[in-house]
């Protein structure tokens, strides 16, 4: 907790020490809230209506695709078909573990002749349109603030 002492002519401010340690845990808040909100960007990205192949937003044939979008909190890791995904403790991962998601994303191998559909990229950009996730870590850093000096 923040605390304020007026001594003599001087105005101390402390208790940053313990503010401080309460930051990571408002970053990691704030970046599991990106995560939720950019994972469901993408899902609707995978989530086209059953039309020929190569269209996009992503048809849904089997679901698979979808059923394999993921994310992670800070700290997490989780395996899938396509290895292991691991999120730093102060980052968080949005992934898709099918085999073949890879090649949809960047429009390589099979779906070469469809070109890119960039699922995840484009998740991420519409989520975090008008820097949208830096608004939310901002938002976790007041509250923490907030919380410290009452």
């Amino acid at each position: 907790m923040l605390t304020m002492s007026v001594q003599n002519d001087r105005i101390i401010i402390d208790g940053l020490r313990e503010a401080a340690a309460e930051m990571p845990a408002a970053i990691r808040r704030g970046l599991t809230t990106a995560a939720i909100g950019v994972h469901g960007q993408t899902f609707d990205k995978l989530s086209g209506a059953k039309g020929p192949a190569g269209e996009y937003p992503v048809p849904v044939v089997t679901g698979h695709l979808r059923r394999l979008l993921d994310w992670l909190k800070p700290g997490a890791s989780k395996s899938g078909e396509a290895g292991t995904f691991s999120a730093g403790e102060m980052s968080t991962v949005v992934f898709d573990s099918a085999s073949y998601a890879f090649a949809i994303h960047e429009g390589k191998g099979s779906s070469t002749k469809f070109g890119a559909r960039p699922f995840l990229s484009d998740g991420f950009d519409q989520f975090n349109e008008g820097d949208k996730i830096v608004s939310i870590l901002n938002d976790e850093i007041a509250k923490t603030m907030k919380e410290s000096l009452a």
